[in-house]
């Protein structure tokens, strides 16, 4: 998918090269137009036909509640087999049409209204209440009309009843990992990787994220333990190299929707931290569970093969730096010292150094959003660090004063290597 900020650019960087005369108007012509082809957003007729038939559906839904009591059961039934009919009938109709969304918006309405079949049904004849097994029964069908219709709003909706379907299980069950999930995420991840659509390939990543934040157990909803800021930790780095390496192989666009979910993951855990260690409350010895070494033990080897393999490595350097030193800040609580003053300053300079790194890859490789991300790490961290500071003002001073100058002695030794390795045109002439 072309995301707009891509096509803005590409727009600036058309005219640029016309004026600078490296390529031709008719050439640039015929750029924006194969881009347009490619845009996958709602056209206007769409969107309109889209809105309108969930207004009419609205309507004749309202029309049924109001009468429904009178309504026979078996009347019931049909009338619920014939609005999917009718919404596939019309999805048929439309995609022969060559109105490839409208097709999909009367698609993904067929299955929203099955959805509500299988509730009305159950509630109709009285059966056990069991919303997990409903669930995967819309998973089905909607996996079915995704595969067979080539429905993208069939997936999402497929994406969110898996989701339901592997809580309820996992909530009764009580217990671990449910691994029956992936009976039914393989299909549906198979056909996002084969779906050209952004909000498709970020389901599937958040679906696998929803699984792997369940796998450690159902005990992390009964007490709270800080390991689990270590498992999240990891996951989020190992979701940012998966991300990193997509984006640097050119890999399936699938792959490259983990990167901005891993970095608001390290954000936000990176922060939690580093609350956590100035708080004298909470700055105690931690302690990981057997997932948090499982998270390290992908997590550690994908950010050195992304950092080993990498053909940019200017971007993937720093990005691997920034990783390594977030996998690093729960070292220090297992190390037993977070309750001291070496500790607190451990964990604020490493997440003050990530962030750094971060925003290093980004302004290297072009990448907003990591640079966006170290942005947010950096300025949050600096504002917990003078809401809660490190032993008395004048500690928190020397800190960000020396802090501050090995920035700067970094950003100076950078300026003269970047000199050294790209010497002005006149002096490579010469």
């Amino acid at each position: 998918m072309l995301t707009g900020s891509y096509r803005k650019r590409l727009e600036a960087d058309l005219i640029r090269w016309v004026d600078g005369g490296l390529l031709s108007a008719e050439s640039a012509g015929s750029i924006r137009r194969s881009v347009a082809r490619e845009q996958s957003g709602f056209g206007l007729p769409a969107l309109l036909g889209l809105l309108g038939g969930l207004l009419i559906a609205s309507s004749v839904a309202a029309f049924v509640a109001a009468n429904w009591e009178a309504i026979p059961r078996l009347a019931k039934l049909g009338m619920i087999l014939a609005s999917i009919a009718v919404c596939l009938a019309l999805a048929f109709r439309l995609e022969r049409g060559g109105s490839a969304r409208g097709s999909d918006a009367a698609v993904t309405c067929g299955v929203l209204i099955f959805g509500a079949g299988v509730a009305l049904v159950g509630q109709m004849y009285h059966l056990p209440a069991d919303w997990a097994g409903g669930a995967v029964l819309v998973a089905l069908g909607a996996l079915a009309v995704a595969f067979l219709m080539r429905s993208s709003g069939a997936l999402a909706i497929a994406f969110v009843a898996i989701c339901a379907w592997s809580f309820g299980r996992w909530e009764e069950a009580r217990g671990g990992a449910h691994f029956e999930f992936f009976i039914l995420y393989l299909p549906a991840l198979w056909l996002a990787l084969s779906r050209n659509n952004r909000l498709i390939q970020h389901l599937a990543v958040l679906t696998g994220a929803f699984w792997i934040g369940m796998a450690p157990g159902y005990w992390l909803f009964e007490r709270f333990d800080y390991g689990l800021l270590a498992y999240g930790l990891a996951v989020s780095a190992l979701y940012v190299a998966l991300g990193a390496i997509a984006l640097d192989r050119g890999g399936p666009g699938l792959l490259t929707a983990c990167l901005p979910w891993g970095l608001l993951g390290l954000v936000v855990v990176l922060n939690a931290e580093l609350i956590r260690i100035l708080d004298n409350d909470e700055a105690r010895a931690g302690h990981a569970f057997l997932f948090v070494f499982y998270a390290y033990a992908v997590a550690v080897p994908l950010t050195i093969l992304a950092g080993v393999t990498a053909r940019d490595r200017r971007f993937t350097w720093p990005l691997a730096a920034a990783l390594v030193l977030s996998l690093l800040v729960p070292a220090v609580f297992w190390s037993g010292t977070a309750t001291g003053m070496p500790g607190k300053i451990a964990v604020a300079s490493l997440i003050l150094l990530s962030a750094t790194a971060l925003m290093v890859a980004g302004a290297a490789g072009g990448v907003r959003r990591l640079v966006m991300a170290g942005s947010i790490l950096f300025g949050i961290a600096i504002l917990i660090l003078l809401w809660q500071t490190i032993g008395t003002l004048l500690d928190q001073s020397l800190f960000f004063l020396v802090a501050g100058a090995a920035l700067l002695a970094v950003a100076s030794g950078a300026r003269r290597l970047f000199a050294r390795l790209n010497p002005p045109a006149g002096k490579e002439a010469a």
